[in-house]
């Protein structure tokens, strides 16, 4: 979601007729796009931002600009602007300021209202995967959870402007692409009466993509009609990212999620019953207040059943405005930390394991990139995620056939078969 607000606000930057910089000491104006979710990346701007050369027009965006407001000014007075969330369009007006009248500064008031900005092909990261955004913001409230204090509350984008939207990507040469929203799945349009399955049943059927995925689902939004419509089409990619959070009913409770463990795992048994191949990628706290031991095997043994083809994992952050910055929390960050790194090792050993039983087998793959360390060498990834290095000379952007040969838990290997 970063990676296409920084999309949008390079497409603004472009039509005001300013040329994205190869270095940032060539760069007049240093557009800093942030996260809030975890403490660590919120302070590493202000490091970043120390280290940037004088002379430079600064402009904080995003979600700790949406948090910190002023309060960036303040504490780095260098920053000229800082840009909410749902304030991206002002950029344009705001770089025309040449006043630098402090009450004009900073704008970061939410917005009801869905607000259009579909960046140019130019202006997307790559040049064969793209991203749509179909809703933002967060109605759930999760005790841990900043993204409703600086997303808002959920918005929905009409069907009309995104099946434009997929329609010229498609006509723009990428060959897959991602639906976004904090809970995507709970996406609707009530003007024209459709839900988020009725949503991916007429891309499906009308955006000459090989592959649409979406992120993120919320597990409590789960419905067996959205099962129903990924098995009726294959350019729905067979992988799902499905944020568990915890293993552990009682700290799922805890963080506020509507669902437990067993609902998890049914929603998980649907998708596979109907999809035998459905693969899933998942996110992971760890450290959580009042976390046991217990509670924590519980989040390994659902790593272990649902093998997942990979996870995000943090040590739980505790976030400003949410409910359980006022939970007790008597665990010691060394154990947080050995049980963050039990979790990675119990999962790195999960996907070496599925990744060996890929030897042998011919996987349709899109390239993606050239490898950046060895000449001759491409990187694709699979329809399920996977990162897969071969000896190629198929050009970016084009599906190949590829017969794996060795398997580490991060990547495959093999090589090219021909058609």
């Amino acid at each position: 979601m970063n990676v296409n607000d920084s999309e949008k606000i390079r497409h603004i930057l472009e039509i005001r007729g300013l040329v994205r910089a190869e270095r940032e000491s060539d760069a007049d104006v240093v557009v800093v796009n942030t996260c809030a979710v975890r403490q660590k990346p919120q302070e590493k701007i202000y490091s970043y931002i120390g280290r940037l050369p004088p002379g430079k027009k600064i402009v904080i965006a995003g979600c700790v600009a949406q948090l910190e407001r002023e309060g960036i000014i303040r504490r780095n007075p260098r920053v000229a602007f800082v840009v909410g969330t749902h304030q991206f369009q002002h950029l344009d007006r705001l770089l025309a300021d040449t006043a630098f009248q402090p009450e004009k500064r900073v704008t970061a008031a939410f917005s009801r209202e869905w607000h259009e900005l579909v960046p140019a092909a130019a202006c997307r990261e790559s040049p064969v995967s793209a991203y749509i955004s179909i809703m933002e913001g967060c109605d759930n409230f999760c005790s841990y959870c900043i993204v409703p204090h600086v997303r808002g509350r959920e918005k929905h984008r009409p069907f009309g402007p995104i099946l434009a939207e997929a329609e010229y990507l498609a006509r723009s040469g990428f060959r897959e692409i991602s639906l976004l929203g904090q809970n995507v799945n709970h996406w609707r349009d009530d003007k024209a009466g459709m839900t988020f399955a009725q949503l991916l049943d007429r891309l499906a059927e009308r955006v000459p993509v090989r592959w649409i995925r979406f992120v993120t689902s919320y597990p409590g939004y789960h419905d067996n009609e959205l099962i129903a419509v990924m098995a009726r089409h294959e350019r729905l990619a067979r992988h799902v990212h499905f944020p568990a959070q915890t293993g552990s009913t009682r700290i799922l409770k805890r963080m506020a999620r509507s669902y437990s463990r067993s609902d998890y795992l049914a929603a998980v048994a649907a998708f596979r019953k109907k999809i035998p191949a459905m693969a899933f990628s998942s996110d992971f706290i760890v450290g959580f207040p009042g976390e046991t031991e217990r509670d924590f095997r519980l989040t390994l043994t659902l790593l272990e059943q649902v093998e997942y083809e990979s996870i995000f994992s943090f040590v739980y952050s505790p976030r400003p405005w949410t409910k359980a910055l006022g939970f007790a929390d008597d665990t010691p960050a060394a154990e947080k930390k050995e049980r963050l790194h039990r979790l990675q090792e119990v999962q790195e050993k999960i996907q070496l394991r599925n990744n060996r039983k890929r030897i042998g087998r011919i996987l349709e793959v899109l390239v993606s990139e050239p490898h950046p360390k060895k000449g001759g060498e491409m990187i694709g990834r699979s329809e399920t995620h996977r990162v897969v290095n071969f000896a190629s000379r198929t050009p970016v952007g084009e599906f190949t056939r590829v017969k794996i040969t060795a398997a580490g838990p991060h990547s495959l290997r093999g090589t090219e078969v021909a058609e």
